[in-house]
């Protein structure tokens, strides 16, 4: 008969097995371990198949506002690094866009080529105005192994119309990707959320006004500040208080030293200045010089 330490087990009518208090110990402990090693087991295929789910290619937000005239870079890129590529070799999707009476692509047939499938890849665009469409596709060169991991794969630029309306909205989607690797083979990738930008409202800050062109080496010159810059084709034009054009600044020159077109120092008094874009005017104010 067994002890009170021991344990009888009957596998069948021929076979015992004694377990003493020590192996039912061990064999608890084996059970518990090889629980841990399941769970974990099917934890981390989880996390696999998680991992696995398809990439996205998503359009990066500019920087900044959004002002009538800008160029907008859009800046498309594929997986991450929660959820990477395997193996791209190519890729292509349709990018629609709206508000078409105020942007337009910048280079309609022109593609730059992301970091992520260079170097040696080939490009393609066109755009069919008609459908808000641009067909965008980029493919590394026959002989290149696919890309793993994620990154920047298509740049493409569009232009702003300078008359376009402060609040203006505009917005891109992209639909219909397609991705393969090497020898072909489909690769899942989905598209990511739509982008919308709105043009802001145009700031031009001037200062130090009034200003004192004394040479002194404070406030000797008022400064015409925009975010971006002063685009190279405005003009700011300078006048007296009767209306008479004292200077004209091009070419983005947006600083005014007190003087004339023929450098001759002007009279203390209050002065005008219009911003022009072509014949719109964009910007008025005054001016105070003081000696």
């Amino acid at each position: 008969m067994a002890s009170n330490s021991e344990r009888v087990i009957t596998m069948s009518r021929h076979t015992k097995f004694i377990f003493s208090r020590a192996s039912r110990v061990s064999m608890a402990r084996s059970l518990f371990s090889a629980m841990l090693f399941f769970t974990s087991h099917f934890g981390a295929q989880s996390s696999f198949a998680q991992s696995n789910a398809p990439a996205a290619l998503t359009m990066q937000r500019p920087e900044g506002r959004l002002l009538a005239g800008d160029i907008i870079r859009l800046s498309f890129n594929v997986g991450s690094a929660s959820q990477p590529v395997a193996g791209l070799f190519s890729l292509s999707f349709e990018l629609k866009y709206t508000a078409k009476q105020f942007v337009r692509p910048l280079t309609p047939d022109q593609v730059v080529s992301g970091p992520f499938l260079e170097p040696n890849t080939y490009n393609f665009a066109r755009h069919e105005a008609a459908r808000n469409t641009v067909s965008l596709a980029v493919s590394r060169k026959l002989g290149a192994s696919g890309q793993y991991g994620f990154g920047e794969v298509v740049i493409y630029s569009f232009e702003v119309f300078p008359e376009a309306p402060v609040g203006t909205e505009i917005c891109f989607s992209v639909e219909n990707v397609s991705a393969n690797d090497s020898v072909g083979k489909a690769i899942p990738i989905v598209a990511g959320p739509a982008l919308c930008l709105k043009v802001a409202e145009l700031t031009v800050e001037v200062g130090p006004n009034p200003f004192t062109p004394n040479e002194d080496g404070r406030n000797d010159q008022i400064e015409f500040k925009r975010e971006g810059g002063i685009p190279p084709e405005w003009a700011i034009v300078i006048m007296d208080r009767e209306g008479r054009v004292v200077r004209r600044l091009f070419n983005g020159e947006n600083k005014w030293n007190g003087r004339d077109e023929q450098q001759c120092a002007m009279l203390p008094d209050v002065y005008l200045y219009l911003i022009q874009n072509g014949e719109e005017v964009v910007a008025r104010g005054v001016l105070g010089l003081v000696r």
